[in-house]
């Protein structure tokens, strides 16, 4: 495989869904291309699969080093003051969304991504996260559930 730029933005576009944060994706997306690199050549050392599996555990290593040692971030806490009500409404909303996002755990992110970016089917996600079809429904429905108690949002029979 070639790590062109559509594969590198893939990749990406998953590091971002796993870290919420361009940074940390960015990060994220070197050191596992990096490690990629650094392995035997052969065909698995630089496959997409085998770069998203090393991201993921490593994702997985700093998530659990976040939680032993915790650091609260300093911007967060920095006032939004915005002129024009439209754009304070886009902003608000995006913040909602991304105070949504964090509160999701990592493999609630990981199936959404699959199924709103990449545009993979429930099955094709099952096969890739090892899990039967029916877990993975049963887990969307109790996650879009949560998703909208937390943000408000009344149940129209919308689907």
């Amino acid at each position: 495989m070639k790590l062109d730029r559509k594969n590198l933005q893939k990749l990406y576009r998953y590091a971002y869904t796993l870290t919420a944060d361009e940074d940390d994706a960015y990060d994220l997306l070197q050191s596992a291309i990096e490690t990629g690199l650094n392995k035997p050549a052969d065909r698995t050392a630089t496959s997409t699969a085998y770069i998203r599996t090393i991201m993921k555990n490593r994702y997985i290593d700093e998530y659990r080093h976040q939680q032993s040692f915790p650091q609260e971030n300093i911007d967060d806490h920095v006032p939004v003051s915005l002129d024009e009500s439209s754009l304070e409404n886009v902003v608000i909303a995006s913040h909602d969304l991304a105070l949504l996002w964090k509160t999701l755990d990592p493999l609630d992110r990981e199936v959404l991504f699959f199924w709103a970016v990449e545009g993979f089917s429930m099955q094709q996600i099952a096969d890739k996260l090892e899990v039967s079809r029916g877990t993975l429904l049963s887990r969307i429905h109790r996650l879009r559930r949560r998703l909208q108690a937390e943000a408000g949002v009344e149940q129209r029979g919308i689907a």
